[in-house]
């Protein structure tokens, strides 16, 4: 009988860590299917992913933290080519503070875009290793 109840707990537990691993799986896969301009929403859904394993959630941080910074650089690029347009529509001048501060901006996308593309491939190592784990 004792067996029984340790063997049916370990089988819950694999499954829950299986089904935490295919929402994870799919939620990258999500992201790096996605248009840059659906990336911030994707990044958001993935850092939302449920997990009590360890394996998971190792993954999940590293995978949180590549495309949390490619998804600020995305909003911040946005941000910049808005100020561009209503600059050439002449809603800024060149003096307003809005446009000063888009060369900072910018910098700081490419800081940041640098750093989700060096990320990245830690975290595609980590799903490949759930997906290997869990016969994803």
């Amino acid at each position: 009988m004792r067996r029984f109840v340790l063997l049916a707990l370990l089988c819950a537990s694999c499954s829950s860590a299986k089904q935490e691993a295919a929402s994870l799986v799919a939620a990258v896969d999500r992201f790096h299917r996605a248009e840059n301009v659906d990336k911030p929403a994707r990044a958001s859904a993935l850092a939302t992913v449920a997990c009590t394993d360890p394996g998971v959630c190792e993954a999940k941080t590293v995978c949180a933290t590549a495309t949390r910074a490619t998804a600020d650089a995305l909003v911040l690029k946005a941000d910049v080519e808005v100020k561009l347009e209503g600059l050439q529509r002449g809603v800024f001048s060149k003096t307003d503070d809005a446009i000063q501060a888009l060369p900072e901006k910018l910098d700081e996308a490419g800081r940041l875009l640098d750093e989700g593309r060096k990320a990245m491939p830690a975290c595609d190592q980590k799903i490949l290793v759930l997906r290997g784990r869990y016969d994803l």
